[in-house]
């Protein structure tokens, strides 16, 4: 077996020596294999690939498995965030999936009901173990709660046992970890904590949204785990990097309000590009031809309640039946937690399958065409630590609607028709007004949207600081 310190240590460049290592922590994308990519496991994907072949880094792969981070083979990094036709899964026309999902939401909303009967039964369990063995159990039940998880979406992916985890990297003091994927779930803080202690590793963290502090109700009860995570990270972090000034400010009420020393931050900008060309071959005929007339409102996200798309369906409800209202609706997006009513009404409207269009998965060149060929963007989220579908319309020209909650405003660069989330009756009057508009394009300055280069070169310079 090769030696930790042999692939994982500096290379040669022409930009000269270089500093220590940075391993790029992709759990979250490991995770996520044959799932559609939400956007922090996009965040995670795209900062590596422009980050990997940066001649002023070292950049190592890596995956926390079994309470140690592994070196990953870096083509077999490059392999996992290549932004192919899997990136957001295949696609499923409206009317497919149906059979399928039911039973997906289903489960999921007895895994709800189960959870914390569950937590409790393990934490007796751990209690009674001797501590010699309660590191194996509780690795043991952390499996096993992925595996349940991966039932109920009915999209589980490979197993770690295919990637070769023999490895364990070895931090010294002029080494950098960098976190951007779901910290929360699939990092174990206090093991991030104790390397940082003994040998010096800077931890770089990123901080998406406080959405679990600020609005627990969008989200399955209890809170208890984001919040010991966010304490982690405030106390674990060298530099956290938010995704937005406002995320950042919410980061510092958080910070004051737990008593906690203040954190060195930083916004980071997340890119606008999308990392495949558009191309509609994976939607089927004779939607795409409906589509290609560009007559429609595209919405993307997941649907849960905080994106708050009860208001889609409440105005589509109405304007279907208003003389000359010929929008069509189209959605992109998974069934998430507490959709199941925004669901069935959604199916209920009239002309579901045709006016009204449900896309639940799509890769991202399919993606990227319904951006090309909309008529506008609509995002009346309640709340959003960014906003990244506001920022990709944006990028392809296309007038966008959005809330006026949280980040939301930020991403709309001054370019975007910004109304309060519970102004129906503004909502209402902005699509009756780009309804009957001619179709536009927007043009920004050259430079204002960001880009994934420009995303990952914040990275560098951050890390390079430190």
């Amino acid at each position: 077996m090769p030696d930790a310190h042999g692939p994982a240590g500096p290379l040669p460049s022409k930009a000269g020596p270089k500093p220590g290592r940075l391993f790029f922590d992709l759990s979250t994308s490991v995770s996520w294999r044959g799932r559609p990519a939400v956007g922090i496991v996009r965040t995670e994907r795209e900062l590596f690939r422009n980050l990997i072949d940066r001649p002023d880094l070292c950049v190592l792969p890596v995956l926390y498995h079994d309470g140690e981070f592994r070196a990953l083979d870096p083509d077999v990094a490059r392999a996992l965030v290549d932004p192919g036709p899997t990136s957001r899964d295949a696609p499923a026309p409206a009317s497919a999936g149906i059979g399928r999902a039911l039973p997906a939401r289903l489960a999921m909303r007895l895994a709800m009901r189960l959870a914390p009967v569950a937590r409790a039964a393990a934490r007796r369990l751990l209690d009674r173990l001797p501590p010699s063995a309660r590191r194996d159990a509780r690795l043991a039940l952390l499996h096993a709660r992925r595996a349940i998880r991966a039932l109920a979406h009915g999209q589980a992916g490979p197993p770690v046992s295919d990637i070769d985890v023999s490895l364990v990297v070895h931090p010294t003091a002029a080494d950098t970890l960098f976190l951007g994927g779901l910290n929360w779930d699939v990092v174990n803080w206090s093991r991030v904590a104790a390397l940082r202690a003994s040998t010096g590793l800077r931890v770089v963290s990123t901080m998406y949204d406080l959405i679990p502090m600020k609005f627990p109700q969008f989200l399955p009860a209890p809170q208890h785990g984001y919040h010991n995570c966010f304490l982690h990270m405030i106390d674990g972090s060298d530099l956290i990097f938010c995704i937005s000034a406002s995320t950042q400010a919410d980061l510092a009420d958080f910070v004051a309000a737990s008593g906690r020393a203040p954190v060195a931050t930083e916004v980071i900008r997340l890119g606008a590009d999308m990392p495949a060309a558009p191309d509609p071959a994976e939607i089927a005929e004779p939607l795409r031809a409906r589509l290609a007339r560009g007559r429609f409102a595209l919405a993307v996200g997941t649907l849960e309640i905080r994106k708050n798309y009860s208001l889609l369906v409440d105005l589509w409800a109405d304007l279907l039946g208003e003389p000359g209202f010929d929008l069509d609706l189209v959605v992109v997006g998974m069934a998430g937690w507490g959709a199941d009513e925004t669901v069935r009404r959604l199916r209920a409207l009239p002309g579901f399958g045709t006016r009204i269009v449900w896309l639940q998965r799509l890769s991202d060149a399919g993606l990227s065409w319904l951006y090309e060929q909309c008529h506008v963007v609509v995002f009346p989220s309640w709340y959003e630590g960014w906003g990244l579908p506001v920022v990709e319309a944006l990028q392809h020209g296309r007038p966008v609607i959005a809330s006026g909650r949280g980040a939301t405003p930020e991403a709309g660069f001054g370019a975007a028709t910004i109304l309060d989330p519970d102004d129906r009756a503004g909502w209402r009057a902005a699509l009756l007004a780009e309804a009957a508009a001619p179709r536009r394009h927007v043009v920004l300055p050259p430079g204002t949207l960001p880009g994934w280069q420009q995303a990952a070169a914040t990275v560098a310079a951050g890390v390079a600081r430190l």
